[in-house]
């Protein structure tokens, strides 16, 4: 299956070396604004033969493209996710989907429209460690609360804090901390408990209206949940599900390393799989097969998944007072 990586970041690179262990997966080609970055990233992977695009036209335009993997700023997941729907391409979309609900119902109708797969690339539901979760919630008990939590310092901090304006910290980039690390303990605590009642977001804002760090709290019936997280502190980024016969513990939300159940009384049982290092290698696997399926939707990252996190995403925004210039786009 020919696929073309729209994007030459650091995920670009994780993603590849993980699907280049799957046999249907062909490096295809990649996009890139500058044909040199994407020279040099193909080079950096020893893909000599693929095609560099310069422009989503060009990738839209190749019918020998089959998938667009679309890694580009947020800002442009929307419009670069129709346009390769609307060319028959189906779209794995790097999280966060897309800016806002709006733009994320904008893509789920394309891909209706065209009969084309879109999922948004959200690996840890794929991850064998997941599945191990799911199955081991009937251990806690009734659950009761769950803390999600993940912080980690931004290298790209100190340059902003030397007066350099990253695009990690930029609004019109559709960025900030919640959307790029909050979005991990997020998309998990709705793939186990479904969409919150109700949300209360508060944060710490910087000078160019993007959260650095932040907190929800989430309410459910008889439960509650708290999302932790911050790329302007560090932290252990130890997530709980805690229910009244013990609780899940989970090391590395983002990629769920080791999971383990400890009981009330102290007994602790290791459940988790080795860590692999090519994990973003089952979502792309995942993928493949629903598009093999003939389907438009996956059944793991569901459409309505993606939305019920969107939504508390610009729930949680608007309370914190972060506005994209995405926003304003709406009709």
């Amino acid at each position: 299956m020919n696929f073309v990586i729209v994007g030459t970041n650091f995920i670009s690179d994780t993603l590849l070396r993980a699907a280049q262990t799957l046999p249907e997966f062909n490096l295809y080609g990649v996009c890139s604004r500058a044909t040199s970055s994407g020279e040099a990233f193909l080079i950096k992977h020893n893909h000599h033969n693929a095609k560099v695009f310069t422009t989503i036209e060009q990738v839209c335009n190749d019918e020998n493209v089959d998938v667009v993997y679309i890694a580009a700023p947020n800002s442009l997941h929307k419009s670069y996710a129709i346009s390769c729907l609307e060319a028959q391409k189906h779209v794995l979309g790097e999280k966060p989907s897309a800016a806002n609900s709006h733009e994320l119902k904008e893509i789920i109708c394309a891909a209706k429209k065209h009969n084309r797969l879109y999922m948004e690339a959200m690996m840890t539901t794929h991850l064998p460690n997941f599945e191990i979760i799911k199955n081991a919630l009937h251990k806690i008990g009734t659950p009761r609360k769950y803390i999600g939590q993940y912080s980690q310092y931004s290298s790209r901090y100190d340059r902003y804090k030397s007066g350099e304006r990253p695009n990690t910290f930029l609004p019109e980039f559709a960025n900030g901390a919640l959307v790029d690390l909050g979005i991990y303990p997020l998309y998990i605590l709705i793939a186990l408990w479904g969409a919150p009642k109700s949300v209360q977001a508060s944060g710490i804002l910087l000078e160019t209206g993007v959260d650095g760090a932040g907190d929800l709290l989430l309410n459910y019936d008889d439960r509650q949940a708290v999302i932790s997280y911050s790329k302007i502190s560090q932290g252990d980024n130890f997530t709980e599900i805690q229910g009244e016969k013990g609780r899940l513990r989970i090391e590395a939300v983002s990629q769920l390393k080791r999971v383990q159940f400890i009981a009330n009384d102290g007994t602790v049982e290791e459940l988790s799989k080795p860590f692999d290092t090519h994990f973003m290698r089952y979502e792309v696997a995942h993928f493949i097969k629903t598009v093999n399926s003939q389907l438009c939707e996956s059944q793991i990252n569901t459409h309505q998944l993606s939305l019920d996190v969107m939504t508390v995403l610009d729930n949680a925004r608007k309370q914190l007072g972060v506005s994209y210039p995405n926003d304003k786009s709406k009709v």
